[in-house]
């Protein structure tokens, strides 16, 4: 890269220099989260709203109970949100991370607190999750390395052992690398790697997790799963459920059975006193594109926007205007009616959530704290205080988030990059682009390395069916003296080869995510 950089002269890439100079739309995609008692969002805008019950401090507001959306002033440019439990976490476009609520297992960081406070030793950060009641929490960076704080009881932090107490640092998960997403229950976590295979670690009675004996303390590859394109965890007594979203939009399901649980339609085998469900097929899903589970009830949408449950019912949580619940004779898959096209869906405990294509807000099941009643059996738009309806924003030509920067100095020097592709575009046919811009001089990371733009087909650094983060290690320890000022570059188009370059041009989806200096 170093001496391209230096020797390629201007090189008629005019247009996209000067496309790639400006700054990209500000507009993050709408996201929901749903806690115990409380919701979070994630406006367009970049800002967070939180309403519902604030016992632990998990609305960022400090103060009492909110029934309206209220926004957090502190948090700006916001990417990603969670709420787990009465926790809370949202991730900022500069890759740091903020927590508040409850500090079960030191969670927030360290002493529990009610305003959002910045987790220390996270940067790149481009993923966060959490799990559910008193778990860990975790963060993915742009180089793929996940990192995880807060209870260690079931060995959730992959650290090889259990532990007690509270742990408020983050600590790198060994054998995580090359991870995009990480979903945890209470007990247990997966993680999806970058080539579509599945890591487990934590809570793994009588196998229930992963295919090895006992707790699995440290990360372990679920071979049998194959390759996937998301990953979801719920919590199910001690073992969990877990789901794995393949590429033709059909759901895997395994983990633990039990009175109550969320039957989509698979059945338990018995194993010593627990009733298991083998990695197995949800009948009567497909084309899904999101899995979104809670506590005891999980959310899917389809290809159209169109959102199935499946699970506790007991509230009123599945959305079709029943508290039936589902059993080992009769499982149910709801559908839930009377809702625009949705971009993003959250289960939280006895209670869902999605936003429209619309801007719409709307929630269902246990909505006493959250504008709705104790059993909203289907689904309600979420108000303001002065009677109108909530908006959280539409979503833009210019979806995705991108990050980026750089460790050491440029003589000795590491630097990640990486894209969050839309929930909308995630399996979708499309192309990554990584670049550096130099003044007129343009360069793309192709699959043969760093090459000067000469006009016609812009290399991309993958190809195929988009996934949900694509991390991108650009140089570790090398020596880029004399490269200040160079701008890294990283977008995505929805297409095939040019009709992708063209299609991420024109929608403004890359940004220029990090100067080296």
């Amino acid at each position: 890269m170093k001496k391209s950089l230096r020797t390629a002269a201007a090189l008629g890439a005019a247009v996209l220099c000067s496309a790639f100079a400006m700054t990209s739309a500000q507009a993050v995609q709408p996201a929901i989260s749903m806690g115990y008692d409380h919701a979070l969002v994630l406006r367009a805008d970049g800002t967070v709203w939180a309403w519902g019950y604030n016992g632990g401090g998990q609305l960022g507001l400090g103060g009492s109970t909110r029934t309206v959306p209220t926004q957090i002033p502190t948090l700006q440019n916001v990417v990603q949100v969670v709420a787990r439990g009465s926790f809370s976490m949202a991730l900022k476009a500069d890759g740091t991370v903020w927590a508040w609520g409850d500090n079960s297992g030191g969670r927030t960081g360290g002493s529990g607190t009610s305003v959002p406070v910045q987790i220390n030793g996270l940067s790149n950060i481009v993923s966060i999750n959490a799990g559910t009641d008193t778990a860990a929490a975790f963060a993915t960076d742009a180089a793929g390395q996940v990192y995880a704080w807060g209870s260690n009881s079931t060995a959730q932090l992959g650290t090889g052992q259990t532990s007690g107490g509270g742990n408020p640092v983050p600590r790198l998960v060994a054998g995580a690398q090359g991870a995009v997403a990480v979903s945890a229950s209470d007990a247990a976590v997966l993680a999806l790697r970058q080539d579509g295979k599945v890591v487990a670690w934590g809570a793994n009675g009588n196998k229930a997790l992963a295919p090895v004996a006992g707790t699995a303390t440290a990360p372990v590859v679920i071979d049998a799963l194959g390759t996937v394109q998301a990953v979801a965890s719920t919590s199910i007594n001690i073992s969990g459920q877990y789901y794995a979203l393949k590429s033709d939009g059909t759901v895997a399901v395994w983990g633990q059975a039990s009175t109550n649980a969320p039957y989509c339609g698979q059945k338990g085998i018995q194993n010593g006193g627990y009733a298991l469900i083998d990695i197995s097929p949800i009948q009567g899903l497909s084309r899904i594109q999101q899995i979104e589970p809670g506590d005891g009830h999980t959310l899917f949408v389809d290809a159209d926007g169109a959102v199935h449950a499946c699970g506790v019912n007991s509230a009123g949580q599945l959305g079709d205007g029943t508290l039936v619940n589902p059993s080992t004779e009769v499982p149910k898959i709801a559908h839930i009616a009377g809702l625009p096209p949705v971009v993003a869906a959250a289960a939280g405990s006895a209670i869902s959530g999605v936003i429209g294509t619309d801007g719409s807000v709307w929630i269902w099941g246990k909505g006493t704290n959250l504008g709705g009643t104790d059993k909203t059996t289907a689904p309600v738009r979420v108000m303001q205080a002065n009677g109108a309806a909530f908006d959280a924003g539409r979503v833009g030509e210019a979806t995705g988030t991108f990050s980026g920067g750089q460790t050491g100095p440029l003589s000795n020097v590491t630097v990640d990059v990486g894209a969050t592709v839309s929930t909308l575009h995630r399996g979708k046919t499309g192309r990554v682009y990584v670049a550096a811009l130099a003044g007129s001089t343009l360069l793309f990371l192709g699959p043969n390395g760093w090459a000067p733009y000469t006009g016609g087909a812009v290399p991309a650094y993958l190809g195929g069916p988009l996934p949900r983060t694509v991390p991108v290690r650009k140089a570790s320890g090398v020596n880029f003296s004399g490269l200040e000022g160079v701008q890294l570059v990283v977008g995505y188009g929805v297409g095939d080869d040019a009709s992708a370059a063209a299609e991420m041009v024109r929608a403004g989806r890359y940004q220029v995510v990090h100067t080296l200096n």
